[in-house]
């Protein structure tokens, strides 16, 4: 850069000095100017961070620990050797939130989860319509 900047400044003097007559000496003086110059240097900005005030609240935030919450476990179907709880197939030995699936009955799934073991029936199917036996 430069270097480039310095040719065309030549070819300019250079130009200059063939169409009017101009003093040498003072052309040589600005030549030796242009050998001292430089890039001014850039002034130091500080960037403004929008960040910066959270920074205590998100190392508060990460500090807390969240309790899970807890989940509603519902089981749909049992066939054979698997459950279809809350949307999904499972065995047993998976994983259903922090539950582990013990095993798997005909009438619910057997849960274990911090050294406790749970029951959790199948609901039982709601009724669409309700019959009224006629009063006597």
């Amino acid at each position: 850069m430069r270097n480039c900047m310095a040719i065309v400044i030549s070819v300019l003097y250079t130009t200059l000095l063939a169409a009017a007559p101009v003093d040498v000496a003072s052309i040589a003086k600005k030549f030796e100017k242009l050998g001292e110059w430089q890039l001014p240097q850039t002034p130091d900005y500080t960037i403004y961070d929008p960040f910066r005030r959270a920074e205590p609240l998100i190392r508060q935030a990460k500090a807390v620990k969240r309790k899970p919450k807890p989940i509603t476990l519902r089981i749909t179907a049992i066939m054979n050797d698997r459950a279809f709880v809350n949307g999904r197939w499972v065995r047993s030995g998976d994983r259903i939130g922090e539950y582990k699936v013990v095993g798997i009955r005909s009438r619910g799934i057997v849960l274990k989860a911090h050294n406790r073991t749970l029951f959790l029936p199948m609901r039982e199917k709601k009724r669409l319509l309700k019959v009224k036996e006629p009063e006597q």
